[in-house]
């Protein structure tokens, strides 16, 4: 039953991986599961059995999220945005006083004030180096190797790092559509056999980039444990205001926000539950 619960708990990671402005690993935060997953992929040799269950049925979640749901995603932010993103963000903020009990209110400290503060501008910061869609078009193969390389970096740093949401990194930067596009593909195995000169850089860079930053994040999160989420909570609350930026710039009816505020609840509840 356990390993039931994180296949679903990695459902809605991978779906938050796709969602504009949410962070999969600030889904896996409020759900309590980070440390865990964190630990059990930097000491996986320590007990392969139990690290390969856990590990494996949040990857299968994630997995089968992002295959089946990117198109109902689309098709919900296209028809349903308000509810869809206010159910999201709802369960972001679910996982928040958690963060910052955590930190036994050293935020208050100057040194803990000045990195909550630079990890709260890094997100504001990127919108200087968007790309525009003529460079996109225009790139030469080798630019767009690098380019898909950078994609799957960007994509293994958002997945470890909770806050940043890896959709808003690609939005600000002008790549968000290549990469659903890319999601919705990896379901066709054909395809992505055809297109290796795609997906073989975007794979490098993501799998060069979850080591390095599992690496890192369980160096400090077992060195510099308060200050660490110090910086997570920072990139949270720039996620989440980003998220309510977006989502308020936009004209809805008096029932699209009911309905979103009940999602907000709902969403609000779920993390909650799930921080255990």
């Amino acid at each position: 039953m356990a390993y039931f619960i994180d296949i679903v708990k990695g459902c809605f990671i991978g779906i938050g991986k796709i969602l504009p402005g949410v962070s999969g690993a600030m889904i896996a935060m409020s759900f309590g599961i980070y440390d865990q997953a964190i630990h059990a992929l930097r000491h996986y040799r320590k007990d392969i059995l139990k690290n390969t269950l856990f590990l494996g049925s949040l990857a299968l979640g994630i997995i089968l999220a992002m295959v089946c749901c990117s198109h109902l995603v689309a098709f919900c932010l296209e028809h349903y945005y308000l509810t869809t993103m206010l159910l999201f963000i709802g369960l972001i903020l679910g996982g928040i006083p958690s963060i910052y009990h955590k930190m036994e209110k050293d935020i208050f400290h100057i040194s803990y004030l000045l990195v909550f503060f630079l990890s709260f501008s890094f997100v504001f910061c990127l919108s200087k180096f968007q790309m525009s869609d003529v460079q996109l078009q225009t790139g030469s193969p080798t630019i767009m190797f690098l380019l898909m390389l950078l994609i799957g970096f960007i994509d293994a740093i958002t997945m470890v790092i909770p806050g940043i949401s890896g959709t808003a990194v690609f939005m600000i930067l002008g790549l968000y559509p290549m990469y659903l596009s890319l999601i919705q593909k990896i379901g066709n195995l054909s395809f992505v056999f055809q297109s290796m000169g795609t997906f073989f850089p975007y794979g490098v860079g993501l799998l060069f980039g979850i080591f390095m930053m599992v690496w890192l994040m369980d160096y400090l999160l077992t060195k510099h444990y308060k200050i660490t989420y110090c910086g997570i909570l920072g990139f949270s609350i720039s996620s989440l205001l980003y998220l309510f930026l977006e989502t308020l710039s936009r004209n809805y009816t008096v029932t699209d926000i009911v309905a979103g505020l009940m999602c907000l609840v709902v969403g609000y509840i779920l993390g909650h539950k799930f921080d255990t």
